[in-house]
């Protein structure tokens, strides 16, 4: 039953929790902001086309920010009811931490369950959208480039001229000049030719027929020409907006299912398996982080003393360093195949899990732990400190 407790702080949370989303996911879209910048004026791209972008990374966005928010919003809210005496007059009502973290619980299952659907469903079709995107984006700016008559230079190293160009891609009169390679330029003529696309190796082929290749010489009196009846040219549209260089779909871009089918597939030819493990442990670890931050920032706001509202952010901030350089660094091992995938994801959300259970149980029934008191006090004093970096900050 949902009593007014809960609900006075399921609300209380509600607020600093999409405050701090929305401060998170500014943060991390002006990170983007240079690079979308160079889109619009260098790479040609629109307004809409860059604000599609920006549309398919903001799930990433929000797999880190959901956590961080939910810490930040239990740390404020228990700080404030702590500094005005509203836990110590529940205390005195008889109402233990284990009541008051209850509606805490609630909205970190809420947000867990948010995180996981976008961990586990839309990342994955994000970054395939933004893969077919970005592809089509360059695609269209190769297309734009080439014009009957007019000499193209959309790619470094490459000029490409067409006589005749209709809607279907097919061309008259190619010529190329390829200098991607100092050492060995040449130069193709071709009577006809034809733009190959395809979207999942993000590869641009130009197929050429009747033809020939004209190489510079390397030596006094040395001419190198070689014909052809069919050739293709590759050109490189990953360099421009792609990520990798793999063929076919990224592991981050599959789906879940299909991610757990290419491991049983890898598995049963014998394969190693570590790249999907790794991948697939990190869309199930993330989101229950969110379990883990609720139930750790509720007794690490309550305190005896009163400090500024900066103490609680300080504070999440503190924590959320720590949980994520023992995920980086897991996730490196798991990575480079040096740790197994499933204890290096883990192993992190279980040393915050512990340290959850011992704040709590500090909290909740005043357990005097041996060096506890000389932990604490060093937790908050670095908290302290950031907090008064910040304001030193805010005012300069």
């Amino acid at each position: 039953m949902f009593r007014t407790l809960d609900r006075y702080i399921f609300r209380e949370m509600a607020t600093p929790f999409f405050l701090s989303m929305a401060v998170l996911l500014l943060v991390l879209f002006l990170q983007r902001l240079f690079r979308l910048a160079d889109l619009v004026v260098s790479k040609g791209a629109t307004l809409a086309s860059t604000a599609q972008i920006l549309l398919y990374v903001v799930p990433g966005f929000l797999v880190i920010t959901l956590p961080m928010s939910l810490l930040v919003a239990a740390l404020t809210v228990f700080s404030r009811m702590s500094a005005d005496s509203e836990v110590t007059a529940m205390k005195a009502s008889r109402i233990s931490l284990y009541s008051m973290i209850r509606p805490v619980f609630l909205f970190a299952l809420l947000t867990f369950a948010a995180t996981a659907a976008t961990s586990l469903v839309l990342v994955p079709g994000a970054n395939a959208a933004l893969k077919a995107h970005l592809f089509e984006m360059v695609k269209a700016r190769l297309m734009v480039g080439l014009e009957p008559g007019v000499f193209s230079s959309t790619f470094d190293g490459v000029v490409i001229y067409v006589d005749k160009m209709d809607a279907s891609d097919n061309m008259e009169g190619v010529f190329i000049s390829d200098e991607r390679s100092a050492q060995q330029p040449y130069a193709i003529v071709a009577k006809r030719g034809r733009l190959l696309a395809d979207p999942q190796s993000l590869n641009v082929t130009l197929a050429m027929q009747e033809g020939s290749i004209h190489a510079l010489p390397r030596e006094d009196g040395a001419y190198s020409l070689m014909s052809f009846s069919a050739a293709r040219l590759f050109l490189d549209i990953k360099s421009s907006l792609a990520k990798k260089d793999s063929p076919g779909k990224d592991y981050e871009e599959m789906s879940s299912a299909e991610l757990f089918d290419d491991i049983n597939k890898a598995r049963g030819k014998g394969k190693p398996t570590f790249e999907q493990e790794s991948e697939l442990h990190k869309r199930l670890s993330l989101p229950f982080a969110c379990i883990i931050f609720g139930l750790i920032g509720a007794p690490l706001g309550i305190r005896r003393h009163r400090t500024g509202k900066s103490i609680g952010i300080a504070i999440a901030l503190l924590v959320f360093l720590i949980y994520y350089i023992i995920l980086g660094s897991a996730t490196n091992l798991a990575e480079t195949g040096a740790a197994p995938p499933l204890p290096a994801y883990w192993i992190p959300n279980g040393i915050m899990a512990a340290a959850a259970l011992l704040f709590v149980l500090k909290k909740g029934h005043e357990v005097n732990f041996l060096i506890w008191d000389t932990v604490v006090t060093a937790w908050y004093s670095a908290a302290h400190r950031i907090g008064k970096a910040f304001k030193r900050g805010a005012h300069s």
